[in-house]
């Protein structure tokens, strides 16, 4: 991540708009794959270009421009020419009216594009919707061949689901040109037929917001915001209906919590994890750790996709509390409303449990560890150590927080987040007599140096000041 990469979510950190949120993104991956990719420099040289022009597009809201510059800038550094074809099949997006869908209906899958062709395609473009299980590399059609071209998008194109279908599939929208095959398109469904739960929990009508969300959840995954694989929805409901039907749901119960509450900011409900120690007995105030996901992820995946549970392990060993917010939007940056939501939670969990507020931690990954600093920045006052981890932030702003301790981790082989935006922060730090911990890990990547942090770090955090 450049410094033009941190400018750019800045800005984004305002616009926050689907497209905005979809252009940043693919800016972070595609400055990964310039990084990391090996290219003779005539080709990097063109793709850095291609990646400016987008960035410059980006910032003046023309999102579809910047993404065809992308779009053309990855086919360079993969070696694939950038034809009419390739171009066309590029800007394309798929999106079903349902993602959770009974066995024996209609699938509906409407194609559009992002961004308009600059050259007209020598001909149409044969799309073929099939339908297969996520481990298998292809399945057998569910609709005939259809022909699409710039002047039939939006297209919808409609398609049975088979009545012995259960579980989760992958509806694949398989292009091809003069059955030469095109990257196609592909759409996450979980096929079962829960008309009966969903419609018994919205009779109830739930006003408690955990028990709420498990039908926000429904909806999301529905929608097709959030991939429905993983999601086991009778659990959900029956969970939400036995939160209904017991007065004091949570109360006395340890280890790893979902929930969720009604964000003031405009009173949608938002999900986070909690994980409360075994030792807590509601007497004696306790240690919390605020802990933030980076890029693409949610409340989910520091309890599940850092070594299944570590820092839940690392936390119980220590009497912690930890809590994960969900950072609102994939790329939201912590900033504007994902920012309230950490706050929110916060205010949460120190109004149901005993927490000592002067063992309040902060700690995030790679846009969590931005995440971090810009909080902490914003509301000094609150947080008692600081653990960024593969992240960056601004020097300048260090000063309203050069009292708190730092635990800085980062890679000097990151691909992701250049080592040269801790390394900033941390002469900032330097200069202003901030006590902190850098540990730069020789050939560490932006993943593979979080896990071995997370004890450390917490023993850090502990320590008496």
């Amino acid at each position: 991540m450049t410094r033009a990469f941190l400018l750019l979510f800045v800005s984004f950190g305002v616009l926050l708009g689907q497209d905005a949120e979809l252009v940043l993104r693919t800016t972070v991956g595609y400055g990964t794959m310039l990084a990391s990719r090996q290219m003779p420099d005539e080709v990097k040289a063109e793709a850095q270009k291609l990646g400016q022009a987008a960035r410059t597009a980006a910032a003046a809201g023309q999102y579809g421009d910047a993404m065809r510059n992308y779009a053309q800038g990855t086919a360079l550094m993969m070696g694939q020419e950038w034809t009419p074809a390739v171009e066309f099949t590029a800007g394309l997006q798929a999106k079903a009216d349902h993602a959770v869908i009974a066995p024996g209906t209609l699938i509906r899958v409407t194609l559009k594009t992002m961004f308009a062709a600059t050259r007209p395609l020598p001909e149409k473009v044969a799309v073929t919707l099939t339908l297969r299980r996520p481990n298998e590399m292809a399945g057998p059609p569910i609709a005939a061949a259809t022909l699409v071209g710039p002047d039939r998008l939006p297209l919808t194109i409609e398609a049975m689901i088979p009545k012995d279908a259960a579980g989760d599939y992958l509806v694949d929208a398989r292009l091809s040109l003069s059955e030469k095959s095109l990257p196609g398109r592909t759409i996450p469904v979980h096929v079962e037929d829960l008309t009966a739960e969903v419609a018994a929990l919205r009779k109830r009508n739930p006003t408690e917001p955990t028990a709420a969300y498990a039908l926000e959840l429904y909806d999301r995954a529905d929608r097709g915001e959030i991939v429905p694989f993983r999601i086991d929805f009778k659990k959900e409901f029956a969970r939400a209906n036995t939160l209904l039907d017991t007065k004091n749901p949570f109360a006395g119960v340890k280890g790893d919590i979902r929930k969720a509450y009604r964000s003031p900011v405009d009173q949608t409900l938002q999900p986070y994890r909690l994980f409360v120690p075994s030792s807590y007995d509601g007497e004696k105030a306790a240690g919390l750790v605020v802990a933030l996901h980076g890029m693409g992820g949610d409340e989910n995946s520091i309890f599940d996709q850092y070594a299944a549970g570590r820092m839940k392990a690392e936390a119980e060993k220590r009497g912690l509390f930890v809590v994960c917010p969900k950072g609102r939007g994939p790329a939201s940056m912590y900033r504007g409303a994902a920012e309230q939501d950490v706050l929110d939670v916060l205010a949460e969990v120190k109004r149901d449990y005993k927490i000592d507020p002067k063992r309040v931690y902060l700690m995030g990954h790679s846009m969590g560890g931005y995440g971090a600093w810009s909080i902490a920045m914003n509301h000094p006052g609150l947080f008692a150590a600081l653990g960024p981890i593969a992240g960056g932030g601004n020097p300048a702003g260090l000063e309203k927080i050069k009292t708190i301790p730092h635990y800085i981790v980062h890679g000097d082989n990151d691909k992701t987040v250049p080592v040269a935006q801790s390394r900033a922060m941390v002469e900032a730090a330097k200069k202003l007599g901030t006590p902190h911990v850098y540990v730069e890990v020789p050939n560490g990547s932006h993943t593979d140096i979080v896990v071995p942090h997370f004890a450390p770090m917490l023993d850090y955090f502990l320590q008496p000041r």
